[in-house]
C-alpha cells in the first residue's frame, strides 16, 4: 500500500529577518544575507480576534463569529555574543532596531544600541517551516536580557506582525557566517557586575525591555504594530558582601536611581556591554551554592531621556 503523503518535519525551519526601509514594505530578506541563528522558536502563524454574530435563531447552536483581524506571533532567543569585530554591526542588529532601539557605529571600535521614543524602526521576518513561508511584515517586538552563571547569554525577542497567507517556497540555502561560537557565562569571560558604584560576583542577571504593544486596526486605513509605551524590569542575584559595603535595604527605601554595568565576552569583537540606570525596589535574601546572596528588583529610570538602557557591542 503507497503511502498517502510525504511526510514534513517540525524541526526544519529557517528565520530570516531583515530590516524595512518603509515600514509595512517587505524588503525580501535572503538565506544568504538574513538568516538569524534563533533558538527556542515559539511560532503562532495566525491568531483571529472576531465579533459575535449574536443573531438569534429558532433552534439552539452557533451564530457564528467574523474576523475583524488576524496576526502573527513568533519568538526566539539569541546569542548574547559581539559579530567578531570590534565596530561591526552584529547579524541581529535589525531586531534590535525593531524594538525600539537606534543603532550607533564607530567605525574600529563599537556598536551602540539606545533608546527611542519615536521613530520606531520595524522588520520583516521569515519563516519557513519544511517548505511553508509565512512572512511577518512590518513586524515590531520587545527584547529581554539573560545572563545566568553557567549558562549561555542569550537576547530574548517577541515580535507581532499582521498575518499574511502562508505559500509553498523551498527551504533557503543559508549562510551562517557572523554568528560567533558561545561563551559561557563564567569568571572568564564575564566581568563583575557593578552597581552604584560597588563590584559584585552575580549569579543571575535579567533586563527587560517592555515595550507595550498595540495591534491597530482601525478605519483610516492605520494598519500596524504600535510601540506605545515601555515600562522596563529586572532583576540582579548577587553574593552579599557585609551591610556596611551595600545595604540593599536602604537603597530600595531611598528610591535612588543608581547605574549598573556588566560586560559579557572573552576579546574585542565578541563583548557585549549591557548599561542601566535603575531603581532597587526590592530586596530579599537568597543562596548561591550555600552562599548569603541577594535577589534585587529592578526598576530602569531614564534621567536625562531614553537612557535608561543601553546595549553596547565592542
Amino acid at each position: 500500500m503507497a503511502n498517502i503523503l510525504t511526510l514534513r518535519f517540525f524541526k526544519k525551519k529557517a528565520i530570516l529577518l531583515k530590516a524595512e526601509t518603509t515600514v509595512g514594505t517587505d524588503p525580501v530578506p535572503t538565506g544568504l544575507a538574513n538568516w538569524i541563528e534563533a533558538r527556542n522558536v515559539q511560532f503562532t502563524p495566525m491568531e483571529a480576534e472576531t465579533a459575535d454574530r449574536n443573531i438569534e435563531l429558532p433552534t439552539m447552536g452557533n451564530a457564528g463569529k467574523v474576523q475583524v483581524a488576524t496576526w502573527a506571533k513568533l519568538s526566539f532567543d539569541v546569542l548574547l555574543a559581539g559579530s567578531g569585530a570590534a565596530g561591526t554591526a552584529p547579524k541581529i542588529g535589525p531586531a534590535l532596531l525593531a524594538c525600539a532601539f537606534a543603532e550607533t557605529v564607530s567605525a574600529g571600535v563599537s556598536v551602540a544600541y539606545n533608546l527611542v521614543s519615536s521613530a520606531f524602526g520595524a522588520a520583516t521576518l521569515y519563516i519557513n517551516i519544511d517548505g511553508t513561508l509565512h512572512k511577518l511584515i512590518g513586524s515590531r517586538g520587545n527584547v529581554s536580557v539573560g545572563i545566568a552563571a553557567k549558562g549561555i547569554p542569550v537576547l530574548k525577542f517577541a515580535f507581532d506582525a499582521a498575518y499574511v497567507a502562508p505559500a509553498a517556497s523551498a527551504m533557503p540555502a543559508i549562510d551562517r557566517t557572523g554568528w560567533p561560537a558561545e561563551e559561557a557565562v563564567n569568571a572568564t569571560n564575564t566581568t563583575k557586575f557593578t552597581l552604584n558604584a560597588v563590584d559584585f560576583a552575580f549569579s543571575a542577571f535579567d533586563l527587560n525591555v517592555g515595550n507595550q504593544m498595540a495591534r491597530v486596526n482601525l478605519p483610516g486605513p492605520q494598519a500596524e504594530i504600535a510601540i506605545t509605551d515601555r515600562q522596563p524590569s529586572g532583576g540582579l542575584t548577587i553574593l552579599a558582601p557585609a551591610l556596611g559595603t551595600f545595604d540593599p535595604f536602604a537603597l530600595a527605601q531611598a528610591g535612588t536611581v543608581v547605574t549598573g554595568t556588566v560586560t559579557h565576552g572573552s576579546a574585542a569583537g565578541k563583548k557585549v556591554q549591557i548599561d542601566i540606570k535603575t531603581r532597587v525596589t526590592g530586596a530579599d535574601y537568597d543562596q548561591v551554592d550555600n552562599m548569603l546572596a541577594y535577589k534585587l528588583t529592578l526598576e530602569p529610570i531614564p534621567a536625562a531621556g531614553d537612557d535608561e538602557i543601553a546595549i553596547t557591542y565592542l
